[in-house]
């Protein structure tokens, strides 16, 4: 019965060789063939993950800007919207944690106010709520 045997869970050796932390900031890459504009969604002291609409070519080298940071780069892997970035040197382990800590809050209104019904009368509940 060889249909139903199991076969025993291969665990996948780690690549990276720093941890990844979880980021949501603005970022530029800067290249000779033009800048892509995106935002940083992890990042490590050896590398950094960028979500952008248009993603450069694997291989290509550039800057990569964000906050008050700039580290040289190269793109090593390339999806539809996001790209793996290596630095060319590791970043301080303190540049990363800080950006993990640096969460930008959305800006604009809370509630669309077209979407508030005027003249209405509240419910029999909340009056009954009200009065006790």
């Amino acid at each position: 019965m060889a249909l139903f045997r199991r076969n025993a869970a291969v665990a996948q050796p780690e690549r990276r060789a720093s941890r990844r932390y979880a980021v949501d900031c603005p970022a530029r890459l800067k290249m000779l063939g033009g800048d892509r504009i995106g935002r940083l969604s992890d990042l490590s002291e050896a590398g950094a993950r960028l979500d952008t609409p248009n993603p450069p070519v694997e291989g290509v080298s550039g800057l990569l800007e964000w906050a008050d940071q700039e580290h040289f780069c190269k793109v090593v892997w390339v999806n539809d919207n996001s790209c793996g970035l290596i630095f060319e040197r590791p970043i301080p382990m303190a540049v990363v944690e800080h950006a993990s800590q640096t969460v930008e809050a959305p800006s604009g209104p809370v509630a669309n106010f077209g979407n508030i019904p005027l003249g209405q009368k509240r419910s029999r509940r909340s009056e009954f709520l009200r009065s006790e």
